[in-house]
């Protein structure tokens, strides 16, 4: 038996029949065909076959969908999805509607609005109108008028349960009209700004989208260039993937390079894009506006004020990333409030971040885009105005907090005095923290002003490294690298004085890390300078750090003619702190050698000095040398007290964790020997979990004391700078 069709109609239906052997068994009408009704509509585009990572992106938005009910009740969800150009917004919610649309029987619908692109954007009564004749609405029956329009819409989406994804958008006026007001409706708006008016009037819920995480950005670079290719090159793939800045749109882009020409190496794209003038090129070069970066980056340039543009342009002068509102006000030649309210409107955009309170970050090919713009907008002068004024500000910064940090140590100003500087630092803890966050971009600002040939700015921003004594042994070539620059820019302007200082600063920090023969040829230099310049107090600051050489290798005996031969010569030199510094390490010397009541009589002179010129930190040091002068007397009740007293110091003194763990461990050795086993045990787990932190091997050697033995060593690792 077999269906067929006579062909004729009847009151407009269809005759059929039903053939059987050859013979018409009965006839069937069926209903005409309804060629005014549409499918459901669907109109979300393609998704990315190796779309990568964003689980946690993902599990927030299928979080934000509305529940499967029937009553009517609820309100429709609004979603905004906002971050920088070029982050993936578009593949994230087109891929992720893929998924959900199942959930939304009555369609999907999508439209472009166009806000950052070559075009204007999308009147809301265009995308309204096509909505609504993908909705069934014959073209002669949708309103002119935008009001009617989006009463019409609400309408239909009344009982209907359909997600709606907003690409693209320029502002919350745009979509509003675009919003249905009805439960079980969902909508995703993307944009490269923060509409806050959404989340305010709309209860809008607002996720951002930040950049790949490193193995995200991994995962797509890999797949696009294929896993054989990547595995022979994985530190070019892991380059490539930094280079790009974990931006996705780049990181496809320049994937894409290498898959596209089997005979090129991940390496050979890698070298093509390390110069920032080539990158942005390197990444643009497409065939197609879309997915060249450089245009997808002035997209959202275009849209700025001029105001706001130029500080945008400004931003790629500064010599890091990440910056504080101060110092974009020096860069750009305006007030705190002017700044603030830029970086704000900036930040609404994703062309910048705010990392935290008065602090930004812009990622490095936004930065590099921006230093692009302003060598096209602006002229060679103002950038050059620009530079100055940023290096000159960071020196003056570094100037202040040093001089915080360490108050009876203060080094000579390299700067005029009248040089601009920070507002932020109001004592030694701020200062110490400032210096802490803004040691990356102190470092790019130091070779910055040594391509500008700003020699005094070198100094100034060198001798402020010395604060990294106080942080992990890993930072310690840091500041080596640092006092170098400082050494070649006193050369260049033919500061002598100055030359002598960085290279005591330099042999310091060699004697830290235990390059005794550097550590004294950098001494001797600056002892030679001091003799020639007839200085007796740079002579007798080079003694010092000669002598210090041979504590620091515990050759006692060698190092005490230094410091002897030292005191005469600094006696008062920067308030009495330099003479401190010679008892101090006399009573550590005497004490090694045996002569217990000469040490206590060094440390008291070194404690006395301290307390008159309030030196902080000093007062601490001083105080542990008078512990160990009653500890080698065997007065260990004297002993504790002192280091109590020490450590009282220390905490209330920031960056003093190393003296902290050395007088933790003189203290533990002196309540061993008072038999309180508990607390001592407890004062040696502190200095280890201390110097774990600091990186200082140390900690292995007092990890192995406990649990306590009975009787304490005989030599505490005690032997430190003293300053």
């Amino acid at each position: 038996m077999r269906e067929s069709n006579v062909g004729n109609r009847v009151d407009g239906h269809v005759v059929g029949a039903v053939v059987q052997a050859g013979t018409i068994d009965r006839v069937v009408l069926y209903p005409p065909p309804q060629e005014n009704v549409l499918p459901v509509p669907r109109q979300l585009p393609a998704v990315l076959s190796d779309f990568a990572g964003r689980a946690d992106e993902v599990e927030a938005l299928d979080g934000f969908l509305p529940p499967d009910r029937d009553d009517g009740g609820g309100e429709p969800v609004v979603v905004v999805m906002d971050g920088t150009a070029g982050v993936g917004k578009t593949s994230l919610v087109v891929w992720w509607a893929r998924s959900v649309e199942h959930r939304f029987p009555d369609g999907t619908l999508f439209v472009n609005l166009r806000g950052y692109g070559p075009s204007a954007p999308v009147e809301a009564r265009l995308a309204l109108a096509s909505f609504l004749l993908a909705l069934g609405v014959a073209e002669e029956r949708v309103p002119a008028d935008l009001d009617a329009q989006v009463a019409l819409y609400r309408s239909l989406l009344a009982v209907r349960r359909v997600l709606v994804v907003l690409d693209n958008a320029a502002s919350a006026e745009q979509v509003r009209p675009l919003l249905p007001a009805a439960a079980g409706c969902a909508v995703v708006v993307t944009s490269r700004l923060v509409l806050t008016g959404l989340v305010i009037t709309e209860s809008a819920r607002r996720l951002a989208l930040d950049l790949f995480t490193p193995g995200d950005a991994l995962w797509l670079a890999t797949r696009v260039v294929g896993a054989d290719r990547a595995a022979k090159e994985p530190d070019a793939v892991a380059e490539l993937v930094r280079l790009c800045a974990r931006l996705p749109l780049a990181v496809r882009v320049a994937s894409s390079r290498v898959a596209a020409h089997p005979h090129t190496t991940v390496a050979d794209v890698v070298d093509t894009i390390r110069d920032e003038h080539e990158r942005l090129d390197t990444l643009s070069t497409t065939g197609d506006d879309h997915s060249a970066v450089r245009t997808v980056l002035e997209w959202s340039y275009s849209w700025l004020a001029a105001e706001h543009a130029r500080t945008f342009r400004r931003l790629g002068l500064h010599p890091g990333t990440e910056f504080s509102v101060q110092a974009v006000a020096a860069l750009a030649g305006q007030d705190h409030r002017t700044t603030l309210r830029h970086l704000e409107v900036l930040a609404d955009l994703h062309l910048v971040e705010p990392v935290a309170r008065g602090r930004y970050r812009i990622h490095d090919l936004l930065h590099v885009y921006a230093a692009d713009r302003a060598r096209l907008d602006d002229t060679d002068i103002e950038r050059l105005a620009s530079e100055r004024a940023v290096l000159g500000w960071y020196a003056r910064a570094a100037v202040e907090a040093d001089q915080l940090v360490f108050p009876g140590n203060v080094f000579p100003e390299p700067i005029s005095a009248e040089t601009p500087g920070s507002s932020v630092m109001g004592d030694r803890e701020q200062a110490l923290a400032w210096l802490t966050i803004e040691h990356t971009t102190l470092q790019a600002a130091l070779r910055h002003a040594e391509r500008h040939g700003a020699h005094r700015e070198v100094m100034a921003i060198a001798s402020a490294m010395r604060f990294l004594v106080m942080s992990s042994r890993a930072l310690w070539p840091a500041r080596m690298q640092a006092e170098s620059r400082g050494l070649d820019a006193a050369r260049a302007c033919h500061e002598r004085r100055f030359e002598a200082l960085f290279l005591l600063r330099r042999g310091d920090t060699l004697q830290q890390m235990g390059n005794w023969d550097a550590s004294d040829k950098d001494l001797r230099a600056a002892l030679a300078i001091a003799d020639g310049l007839g200085d007796p107090g740079l002579r007798g600051d080079a003694l010092i750090g000669l002598g210090l050489t041979r504590v620091l290798r515990k050759r006692f005996v060698d190092a005490e003619p230094y410091y002897r031969e030292a005191l005469p010569l600094v006696r008062g030199l920067r308030g009495g702190y330099v003479e401190a510094v010679v008892h101090t390490n006399l009573a550590l010397i005497t004490i090694r050698l045996g002569r217990p009541h000469e040490a206590l009589d060094h440390a008291e002179r070194g404690l006395a000095l301290r307390r008159v010129i309030k030196a902080g930190d000093g007062i601490g040091y001083a105080l542990h040398d008078v512990a160990r002068a009653h500890q080698a007397l065997g007065d260990h009740h004297a002993a504790v007290k002192a280091c109590e007293q020490a450590l009282a110091e220390f905490h209330a003194y920031a960056g003093s964790e190393s003296y902290t763990a050395t007088t933790l461990e003189v203290l533990a050795d002196s309540l061993l020997h008072l038999g309180d086993t508990v607390a001592a045990q407890q004062c040696l787990a502190e200095a280890v979990e201390i110097l774990s932190r600091l990186g200082d091997s140390h900690a292995n050697t007092l990890r192995g004391r406990l649990p306590l033995t009975e009787q304490p060593p005989t030599h505490p690792h005690d032997d430190q700078t003293r300053s």
